[in-house]
């Protein structure tokens, strides 16, 4: 059985997708998996403990203003140098890269090596990254025809966004906090919380305690529980969590999520065939989590609110709450984009290909 070494790194939607594929080539047999990464990075802390790690150096690719850009060559070449020596330390027979900046040393270095290169592209809009390492890919896989209009069509192939495999539903005990015979709401915003939701959230929490039949978690942040908690108080229908361990359980039994629309979170959203109301990340780059959930939108599994428009989240949220066949319209939809057996079908055609 061949090697694999992988890079993903900067956020964690480039490293779920990565860590998501290498377990699902693990389960088929693959044993030796290496990643690569920065040093003292989020790549590191999420993946080192569980696979061996090497390190690389690399330097932001800028869309704006091109005097930012102006050391990119110097600094590539220095990147360059650092991925090539880790290539011949480890030795891959395949390399994988799930974008980000931090891919694109050694996705160049491992293309001029003449190495087998696989891409894999979370979002709508194409990261720089991928869109330069592209010529040495043999295949790049995206999650929607919106993100293969970047690629070569003769390359590139349309999957799910792979997910980390979802445990059995019976595995999923309703949590506490959503009572039973009321509609459950999962508010979620990441371990830092996102404050444009959090905004919202609370500007309409009397409407939201007002109305008995719903059940709300809320996800706010760990940095913003305290100050939350000390503002509000206690809430009669409303949990507010700092950090949730088992996300998987609220996803599974809301009725419905408010979330942001990076790539990871819309694909265990969709993975679950859950409705949802997506509210972008407005400063993402290209504005990719706009795009992200326009594709979902437009396929009729979510509404969009964006942190700029007039607050009226919370009427969307009733607007479909007590609307039963909207919300399993929504629900079928989010099912028929969802593929939580991405990162198998992914590394069941790399095996293919390299005749593993």
């Amino acid at each position: 059985m061949k090697k694999f070494l992988f890079v993903c790194g900067g956020t964690g939607g480039h490293i779920f997708p990565a860590v998501a594929i290498a377990e699902s080539l693990k389960k088929m047999g693959v044993e030796d998996i290496v990643f690569a990464g920065r040093k003292d990075s989020m790549e590191e802390r999420l993946v080192s403990k569980n696979w061996p790690y090497e390190f690389i150096t690399a330097v932001p690719l800028h869309r704006g203003p091109f005097l930012k850009n102006l050391t990119l060559p110097f600094n590539l070449s220095k990147s360059l140098v650092r991925a090539k020596s880790v290539i011949k330390k480890v030795k891959p027979d395949v390399v994988v890269a799930t974008g980000g900046y931090v891919s694109l040393p050694i996705v160049l270095a491992a293309g001029s090596l003449g190495l087998p290169v696989y891409l894999q592209e979370q979002n709508a809009v194409a990261g720089i990254a991928n869109k330069v390492g592209a010529r040495y890919a043999k295949t790049i896989f995206v999650t929607s025809e919106e993100a293969a209009k970047g690629f070569p069509i003769e390359k590139t192939r349309i999957l799910g966004n792979p997910v980390r495999e979802l445990p059995n539903a019976n595995d999923l005990p309703r949590p506490v906090e959503f009572r039973e015979g009321k509609k459950a709401v999962f508010i979620v915003g990441g371990s830092q919380g996102a404050v444009g939701i959090n905004t919202k959230i609370e500007e309409s929490i009397e409407k939201i305690t007002a109305n008995g039949d719903v059940s709300v978690v809320w996800q706010v942040g760990v940095k913003n529980v305290d100050d939350i908690n000390r503002r509000l108080g206690i809430l009669p229908n409303v949990a507010v969590r700092g950090f949730l361990d088992n996300i998987y359980a609220y996803m599974k039994h809301a009725d419905l999520i408010i979330s942001r629309a990076g790539a990871s979170a819309l694909a265990e959203i969709l993975a679950f065939g859950k409705p949802s109301i997506l509210l972008p990340y407005p400063h993402a780059t290209a504005n990719h989590q706009e795009f992200n959930a326009r594709v979902v939108e437009k396929a009729g599994a979510c509404l969009v609110e964006l942190d700029s428009e007039p607050n009226d989240l919370w009427n969307k949220v009733e607007g479909l709450l007590f609307d039963d066949s909207k919300l399993a319209k929504m629900a079928t939809a989010a099912k028929s984009l969802g593929m939580p057996d991405a990162a198998d079908q992914i590394a069941k055609i790399i095996l293919d290909k390299e005749s593993l």
